[in-house]
């Protein structure tokens, strides 16, 4: 197969991935492209990473994921000679995962502490800015993704 070919091929892929615009979209995307098997090899793949930066030990993921030392140390010698991707990909989850975190402590202390409930008035103000601000983030994130789509055409 022509390098040329294949090039134009992955970035394709890429983006496919780049222009699909929920997780639900993407979610759909990888089980046509992939087995079950590949969908949850990925995963465990990612959490093997997550976790030895996290500086969990070899004992503790093979335990806890159910693998061998194999995809371990394959992981452990992408994340030693390079990893970017996976170190990038683990700092994003544990901004998203501390988000969830805040949402949840918030919940649990409304449900110990009960407080007034706010009239409409009080807060529509607050919620139209938020609705604005998220609107125009959606607008520029889909920019963004369709103007780094087409940067990759280019081959």
């Amino acid at each position: 197969m022509d390098p040329n070919d294949m090039g134009f091929y992955i970035n394709n892929l890429w983006n496919a991935f780049i222009l699909m615009n929920s997780k639900e979209e993407i979610r759909e995307l990888f089980k046509d492209l992939f087995t079950h098997t590949e969908y949850k090899m990925f995963a465990k793949r990612l959490e093997i990473a997550r976790r030895l930066l996290e500086g969990n030990s070899y004992d503790q993921i093979k335990e806890t994921l159910k693998v061998t030392e194999k995809p371990i140390a394959s992981m452990s010698n992408i994340l030693a000679n390079s990893g970017n991707g996976l170190k990038n990909a683990h700092a994003k989850l544990k901004i998203l995962e501390k988000g969830f975190q805040r949402k949840r402590d918030v919940k649990q202390d409304r449900l110990e502490h009960p407080l007034r409930r706010k009239m409409p008035g009080e807060t529509a103000l607050p919620d139209l800015i938020a609705g604005s601000a998220m609107a125009i983030h959606g607008l520029v994130k889909n920019k963004l993704k369709k103007a780094s789509a087409r940067k990759f055409l280019s081959v």
